[in-house]
């Protein structure tokens, strides 16, 4: 019974929006800094800062499973245990078609990451994290400009930020259906936005996390996916100009412990 009411809890935390911290970065020039954002307060606490490439993501993701984030600059991915204090690994350069690719935003789904691109081919790419080699999943039309990206565990579904659509559509936020090749739009830009690329979706929620400086972009904007309403802002801590945000969603400490426990229950009763 302990172990059942175990696993409740686990299951119920991880499906808890408010159990959840928000990882941004952005590639701003000289010392960039990759943060943590509280959902519920907004503040930033800084996880890794440094002057090189590890510093300035262009995509992000996250693996509940292996509790890893995964960040790239181009087309070189990053890796580090998912912590209070990140230690980047250089995984190397992803490959498609024996040739160097870079992604503008990355998700994670099924031990796969997924990229999007903003110049040919545009698609939906699947990544595999070991061999960093990559296999185009959907082509979509090239009026849209996928710079966000990121799955809702919680509904498998996958979800874009484009800063442009076709007509009569409008730049926002969209569900990518790779298997049915098609796009359903969700949810505006905010009033005045132009250019989002960071993307992060929990338990239907969907935040939007802008490149900066905040003297000009001060906030992150927080979507209800089945509304397509807007229902708060966060303040951005990017103090340079990126030319791309990242984002993704990871469990907070205490949900990570109880999952690490449920885990080792599991293991044990197999015993």
């Amino acid at each position: 019974m302990r172990r059942v009411l175990l696993l409740v809890a686990a299951v119920s935390l991880v499906a808890t929006p408010s159990f959840g911290q928000l990882i941004v970065g952005n590639d701003q020039s000289g010392t960039a800094t990759i943060f943590n954002v509280n959902p519920t307060t907004g503040v930033a606490t800084p996880i890794y800062s440094g002057a090189g490439t590890d510093a300035k993501p262009w995509g992000m993701a996250y693996d509940a499973a292996t509790n890893t984030l995964y960040w790239n600059n181009g087309s070189t991915l990053f890796k580090s245990p998912f912590g209070p204090v990140l230690t980047p690994t250089n995984v190397g350069t992803m490959m498609f078609n024996a040739a160097t690719i870079n992604f503008v935003g990355l998700g994670f789904k099924n031990g796969k990451l997924y990229g999007t691109r903003n110049i040919a081919t545009e698609a939906v790419y699947e990544i595999d994290p070991g061999t960093l080699v990559a296999s185009q999943v959907y082509v979509h039309p090239s009026t849209y400009d996928y710079g966000g990206l990121d799955f809702d565990l919680t509904d498998g579904k996958l979800y874009g930020l484009s800063d442009t659509a076709p007509a009569p559509n409008v730049r926002g936020l969209y569900h990518i259906d790779t298997a049915g090749a098609s796009e359903t739009f969700l949810a505006p830009y905010p009033a005045g936005e132009t250019d989002i690329d960071g993307l992060a979706v929990h338990a239907g929620i969907a935040y939007y996390v802008t490149d900066g400086p905040n003297t000009t972009q001060p906030n992150f904007y927080i979507y209800d996916v089945a509304t397509g309403n807007l229902l708060g802002t966060l303040p951005s801590p990017f103090t340079g100009s990126g030319t791309f945000s990242a984002a993704a969603w990871a469990p907070e400490p205490a949900s990570l412990a109880l999952m690490a426990l449920v885990g080792m229950s599991l293991v044990r009763r197999r015993r």
